[in-house]
Order: C-alpha cells, then structure tokens, then sequence
C-alpha cells in the first residue's frame, strides 16, 4: 500500500468514526480526481447495484437465525478481498455475543456466528475488470488503485447504511469494512 492509502484514511478518521461516509468518499473522491487519469478512476462513476431492501433482508434473516441460539452483542460484515478477487465481489456477516469496542479490533476474529451464505454484490463491474487487469498490476497506477480500494470500502459502507433502516432484527453495534481494512464503520440501530 501507498503512503497516500494511509495519509488518507488518517484524514477521513474523524469522519468514520461519526458514520459519515459520505464525507470519507468525498475525500478519496478529490484523492483520486487530483492523480493522473488511470483505469481506476472509472471507480467514481459507479455504486454498488444491490437494492438495500434485498441486502437489509439478508442481513436481517442471519440476525434472526442467530439470536435464536443467543443474545447478539455486535455484527460485522465484510466484502471479500476484492482487489485479489476480482471474478466476483461479495460479502459474509458474523454475529459476536459481546461487543467488544472500538481500541482494538481483534475481537471480530472470534465470532459465534454460524457460516451463513454469502451475499453477492453487484454494480462495480466494470472497476472488477480493471482489477483483473494488467493495470492492478502496473506500478505507474498504485496511488490510484490504492485509493480506489478505499472508494470501494465506502461505497460498500455506503449500500450497507442505506440498507439498515430494513434490518427489523439489528438491535446492535454493526461494524462495515472490507477482508484486511482497519477502515471499519461502525452503524447502530
């Protein structure tokens, strides 16, 4: 990773840790417009596809599944390491019986949840091919594609927040990032 990838998650911090996504993606979107045009920068113009009913109700139905066996203290989400895994973009939701903050995150490590099927995403296409593309690997576009992971990340927090109001069982601290980001959103009912 490119020291612009943690210069500009150290900027948007503030604004992660209010649930202001929108903010975060304002500022990886002016990140990305201020670099040379790149393959990348096709990541400003596209949003995750999925309806936030559909993603609400599949979150909903694992909440359901898993309070029958216990109290859920917290839930977390990720996509799949979407850079290096560019056929297809998903996403798995864990249910933890307690909490365990924000100081450290080691605690997602060890959910309780069962493993549920996971949730295809779709709408971001088009950068998936450029991700399996020879310019993910071209270093002449690492500060791009670096901040293009950072839009993706939002843009999922961003389909994810807009699904909760349809999420009958969130009852919880939900906590929104991708596979090996510390840049983790954290949405309560």
């Amino acid at each position: 990773m490119s020291n612009l990838f943690f210069e500009l998650q150290d900027k948007a911090h503030a604004d992660l840790l209010l649930g202001n996504i929108a903010a975060c993606e304002s500022i990886f979107e002016r990140a990305m417009r201020s670099l040379p045009d790149s393959p990348f920068h096709i990541a400003l113009s596209l949003a995750f596809a999925n309806p936030p009913e559909d993603v609400g109700n599949y979150f909903d139905a694992i909440f359901e599944a898993e309070s029958k066996k216990y109290s859920i203290g917290a839930a977390y989400t990720e996509t799949n390491g979407f850079d290096i895994n560019p056929d297809r973009w998903f996403c798995d939701v864990f249910t933890f019986k307690t909490y365990g903050g924000r100081e450290d995150y080691d605690w997602l490590s060890d959910w309780q949840s069962e493993g549920h099927e996971d949730f295809t995403l779709t709408g971001m296409e088009r950068l998936q091919e450029v991700y399996a593309s020879p310019a993910f690997q071209d270093p002449v576009y690492n500060d791009a594609s670096c901040v293009s992971n950072l839009i993706v990340v939002t843009r999922f927090q961003r389909l994810v927040k807009s699904a909760i109001p349809y999420m009958k069982n969130l009852h919880f601290p939900l906590l929104v990032t991708s596979h090996d980001f510390d840049f983790i959103a954290e949405f309560k009912p």
